[in-house]
């Protein structure tokens, strides 16, 4: 299903502005962050600073992004979406996708599914930190 979507997704996204999935996953990241670092994008993302900056790199080639030095501190910078970057597109399709999605299932049971897919995000983030805590005893 993951497949399915992100397919939809980066189809629909390139006909727009010549995004792949996780340019167009990090230009919407930005447009709900505005001003974050790139650290803070990263780790809203989930991935590697490295990686984040070349992804940045692309958005910022494609007119959609800029980082400005932050104040107090010229080695960080804050990330700025560009008055050309329209994240609607891409917001639209997520609606599209989740309609799409629940489409014949009760309105209950869609509630249900996601506070229990929510318990499980809480859940694996507890064991991840705890596995991390583990690690770092002597």
């Amino acid at each position: 299903m993951t497949r399915t979507i992100r397919a939809g997704f980066e189809s629909r996204v390139q006909q727009h502005q010549g995004l792949t999935f996780a340019r167009a996953r990090l230009l919407v990241t930005i447009g709900h962050n505005e001003g974050a670092s790139q650290a803070e994008l990263a780790a809203a993302l989930g991935i590697e600073t490295p990686t984040l900056k070349r992804q940045l790199d692309a958005l910022e080639e494609l007119g959609l992004a800029r980082r400005k030095p932050l104040p107090g501190d010229a080695r960080k910078y804050a990330v700025h979406l560009t008055d050309t970057a329209r994240i609607e597109p891409l917001l639209g399709f997520r609606a599209e996708v989740e309609n799409a999605l629940i489409d014949g299932i009760p309105p209950e049971d869609v509630a249900t599914t996601r506070r229990v897919l929510a318990r499980m995000a809480t859940n694996a983030e507890h064991l991840q930190r705890a596995e991390g805590d583990e690690r770092d005893k002597p």
